[in-house]
């Protein structure tokens, strides 16, 4: 086993790890804000594009750390294994669907007008990107697990 990527591949983990959870704080604080703002009553629809931007910002670096640890890894199997390229197909299309859906209510949430029915409505379809993302992040995790090698996993605590 190459000790060199073998090495490079924990630090990208560890690096991914500590950035996942920068961004669950920061969905934790916008579901936090969105709850506080509809106990008042007063719908903040243009705030709320305004909090998912930087949140988008860190979540496109997020997504390269992703590519650039998956690379990585790439590396300890041989060229065209089945399991790595299923995973970078499956991450490639994962980071376009939820690129596409955040921008899209980003969007959506700027509008003049907004076109959701309700503040409730669109404090749901927020949450339900958040569900997403936080399912990708978990699928993620368990794909890169499975991919390591077992003395890896097992000698590094990453488990």
């Amino acid at each position: 086993m190459n000790t060199k990527i073998t090495s490079e591949v924990i630090h990208l983990f560890e690096d991914w790890k500590a950035e996942d959870k920068k961004l669950s704080a920061c969905i934790e604080e916008i579901r936090n804000w969105m709850s506080e703002v509809n106990q008042l009553g007063i719908p903040h629809f243009g705030e709320t594009a305004s909090r998912l931007q930087p949140f988008r910002e860190c979540l496109g670096e997020h997504f390269e750390r992703e590519d650039a640890m998956l690379s990585k890894l790439a590396e300890l199997y041989p060229a065209n294994s089945p399991e790595v390229l299923a995973f970078k197909r499956q991450t490639d299309a994962d980071h376009q669907t939820l690129i596409v859906r955040l921008d899209d209510l980003h969007s959506r949430l700027k509008e003049t007008d907004p076109p959701f029915h309700t503040w409730t409505a669109a404090m749901d379809e927020v949450d339900v990107f958040f569900e997403s993302m936080e399912q990708h992040e978990r699928s993620e995790s368990d794909r890169v697990r499975m991919l390591l090698p077992t003395q890896l996993d097992e000698g590094s605590g990453l488990m």
